[in-house]
């Protein structure tokens, strides 16, 4: 099934064999047949990386083509597996698609780099504009792509995006698929875009300190093992779990970083670490204050409502097209009630024609500021 707006976006999802080719071929007839700016698509991991490459080599070279993979996709108000998702724009929206390999041996230099082939030639006028970026997230720190990128586009272009999911992650840029990289996407419009996101935490119990950290792994809290420190948090002190209701708990409560304006950055707990350590997602630093969070189901799905609100505040009217990279903990953690949140995104954009949304390991959302890496929210581009 395809979805159309008039001269802007078509989205389409495909499955098979050759559900690459198809979805972008599905799109471009979304548009009418016509020239296209972009296709972003996002294949499921059931398609192998050769033939993914392939099919959008396929495509034309006249197709401007980017992507990830994700492990499931939303795509015509629900949700689907084992195919591709993809969204194209017409030739009303500019765009540009930069690459950086070999990203894991310098990830901020890659973001740069990324950002600065994606930009060149793009006017990035302020609230017309987005970059997207792409990171494999077992390339490093994913705040250092971000940091790459913002030393390029500077504090007026949002930033949106994640790292690429699925059991062969890889990202996509022209015909060429690729792990250990960074792919970033230029948008401009002359019409409004806008950027949102959300997560429904709140914070419980008191705040501690990590007192020693080793990369993405929390050794102590306060100076005691992580992981007690952590269950004391959260109201569980001294609890004996099993690592498969350790990863239940955790998944729907990360911890967090307070932010300066009295947001939340959160850091997804993947689980138990050697020596009562807790595994992170992301990094925290030595001597960080962190607060333990905790969202519920209910509060998963409220927050797709309120990261589409934020996104349509500058649009000035109704969005036309609509993208959503979501966390895949998120989706976990919502089990059978995870068409709630679908819905609840779908209505949120107003029944937008073309919407497409990807579950991704680790956010990327920055309207303010120079930091972006997100665990445990949904992040939303509302296209005017």
């Amino acid at each position: 099934m395809t979805s159309v707006t008039a001269a802007l976006a078509a989205s389409a999802w495909a499955e098979g064999d050759d559900a690459v080719a198809e979805a972008i071929a599905s799109v471009r007839a979304g548009l009418g047949g016509g020239e296209s700016a972009l296709v972003l698509v996002f294949p499921d991991v059931a398609i192998a990386p050769d033939a993914v490459a392939a099919q959008v080599a396929a495509a034309g070279s006249g197709t401007l083509v980017a992507g990830m993979t994700s492990d499931m996709t939303m795509t015509d108000g629900r949700v689907a597996r084992d195919g591709c998702a993809a969204i194209a724009f017409g030739p009303g929206l500019a765009a540009g698609v930069g690459l950086a390999e070999r990203a894991s041996g310098d990830l901020r230099e890659a973001g740069r780099m990324a950002a600065a082939r994606a930009v060149e030639g793009v006017d990035l006028r302020p609230g017309h504009c987005a970059v997207l970026l792409f990171v494999d997230p077992t390339a490093g720190d994913e705040a250092a792509a971000i940091a790459g990128a913002y030393s390029v586009v500077g504090p007026t272009v949002p930033l949106a995006g994640g790292g690429a999911n699925g059991r062969a992650a890889g990202l996509i840029a022209g015909d060429t698929f690729a792990a250990d990289a960074v792919v970033a996407v230029a948008l401009s419009s002359p019409e409004p875009i806008g950027v949102g996101f959300a997560h429904g935490c709140r914070v419980r119990g008191r705040a501690a300190i990590a007192t020693r950290t080793e990369g993405r792994t929390v050794r102590e809290l306060n100076g005691r093992p992580a992981e007690a420190v952590y269950l004391e948090g959260l109201g569980h002190p001294g609890a004996a779990l099993d690592d498969g209701e350790f990863e239940a708990l955790a998944v729907l409560h990360p911890l967090a970083q307070p932010e300066l304006r009295g947001g939340l950055r959160l850091r997804h707990v993947m689980g138990r670490a050697r020596g009562g350590g807790l595994a992170c997602a992301t990094t925290i630093p030595p001597n960080a204050g962190v607060c333990f969070a905790e969202q519920s189901q209910q509060t998963i799905v409220s927050s797709a409502t309120e990261a589409v609100r934020a996104a349509r505040e500058s649009l000035g009217g109704p969005p036309r097209a609509g993208l959503v990279f979501d966390c895949a903990a998120r989706k976990r953690a919502l089990g059978a009630r995870l068409g709630e949140e679908v819905a609840a995104l779908q209505a949120a954009f107003g029944n937008v024609p073309a919407l497409t949304g990807v579950y991704t390991r680790g956010e990327i959302g920055r309207t303010r500021g120079a930091t972006g890496d997100r665990n445990h929210v949904v992040v939303a581009v509302a296209f005017g």
